[in-house]
């Protein structure tokens, strides 16, 4: 997602994003989107020490926001509970009613809540990430208003495989 506003700055035009969002003429087309990317050029020349991204959005195959990570902080909301093998491809994401909490300098494999008698305890110490953990999903999820997603996410699922039938049998 970095790489495309990074070598299009390498090609010569560091404002690729602002131009797309109000609308990107290439040759005969317009292009009107928005490009969650960052440029990296700045910080990959050495101009700058530090890369423009912060926070990283983690997705489901189905397209479900699974987790948010920023700074040392990972915040998981769905969790895939199969361990390993492709079962995991067979077993569906549970959503958190409470998200967990990761600081992946301490607990980088985040095995905290397996293996700690008192990581509900931290994890209540820790609450407050929560809040600019809404900042950042927050200012994500405006994007989708001005520029919504352009198709749903493939499924594995057998009732969507043969809802697609249908509605392609139906045309």
């Amino acid at each position: 997602m970095d790489w495309m506003p990074t070598l299009i700055a390498a090609a010569g035009d560091n404002q690729i994003k602002e131009k797309l969002l109000k609308g990107y003429k290439a040759g005969d087309k317009t292009f009107k989107n928005h490009l969650d990317g960052y440029n990296f050029l700045p910080y990959l020349t050495g101009k700058e020490e530090k890369g423009p991204r912060e926070e990283i959005f983690y997705f489901t195959d189905d397209g479900d926001l699974s987790s948010l990570r920023f700074r040392n902080w990972k915040i998981v909301f769905l969790e895939q509970r199969a361990q390993g093998t492709l079962r995991i491809w067979a077993e569906p994401f549970t959503p958190l009613r409470v998200p967990k909490i990761f600081n992946l300098r301490m607990d980088p494999y985040e095995v905290a809540d397996i293996t700690s008698n008192t990581y509900y305890d931290w994890l209540i110490d820790h609450a407050y990430m929560l809040v600019p953990a809404q900042a950042y999903v927050g200012k994500f999820l405006a994007t989708f208003e001005e520029f919504p997603p352009r198709q749903k996410a493939a499924s594995f699922s057998l009732d969507q495989v043969m809802e697609k039938l249908q509605e392609s049998h139906n045309k």
